[in-house]
């Protein structure tokens, strides 16, 4: 009887002192981002003329002009995620030194702006939207420094100031992610955020295909 006393003392003292519970695993914000834009940064990768070997100082100014109307549309957004647009500012500088292109860049600029329905429709007032927005056009100058470095020569002379200097009009990459991870640790916000970046980078992608710029 003695044994069994000293069983059940152990059984009352081991629910007298429950474990305390384990934190859950903490959420990677950028890899959910990454996960949810994988598909249409793939679409984007494989199409974009500028991308191309072959790739001529009139891509380069189409892509500009694109991203110049993208940015400027999401501007509201932006801002709401406390990222300044000062590359703007560089894209105008860029254009200014296509003269050759100005033709063609005539007939972008009578494009109508871009239609934010869709994305005024699934804003949920969350700030996670607007930093998914975000994440998608601060990443966008990881694919620009890749480009300058490729291109650099190719286009010379021209300066390519938005490829080449953009990562100095912004924080950076890895602060970026920082500021993400802490604002994007709870479930409803980073789902907001995956919805936002899907967003951005689907009215992206309809700007190029109406550009010409992609199929």
């Amino acid at each position: 009887m003695a044994s069994v006393d000293f069983l059940a003392s152990l059984a009352v003292g081991s629910s007298a002192s429950p474990q305390p519970p384990q934190a859950e695993p903490r959420i990677d914000a950028a890899a959910a981002l990454r996960a949810a834009t994988h598909a249409l940064h793939e679409q984007l990768d494989h199409g974009l003329p500028l991308a191309r070997a072959d790739a001529q100082l009139a891509d380069y100014a189409a892509h500009l002009t694109v991203l110049r109307d993208w940015q400027r549309a999401l501007a509201p957004w932006l801002s709401r995620a406390i990222i300044d647009p000062a590359a703007l500012a560089l894209i105008e500088q860029d254009l200014n030194d296509c003269p050759a292109q100005a033709h063609a860049l005539a007939v972008l600029n009578a494009m109508p702006p871009p239609d934010l329905t869709a994305l005024r429709q699934i804003d949920d007032g969350r700030n996670g939207f607007c930093w998914g927005i975000a994440y998608v056009v601060e990443g966008s100058r990881l694919g620009g420094q890749v480009l300058y470095r490729r291109l650099s020569q190719q286009l010379a002379p021209h300066p390519l100031r938005y490829l080449g200097q953009r990562g100095r009009t912004g924080p950076s990459w890895p602060e970026m992610l920082a500021c993400l991870q802490s604002r994007l640790d709870a479930g409803p916000e980073l789902q907001s955020a995956c919805h936002g970046a899907v967003a951005a980078f689907e009215l992206l992608l309809l700007r190029f295909r109406l550009a010409g710029c992609i199929a």
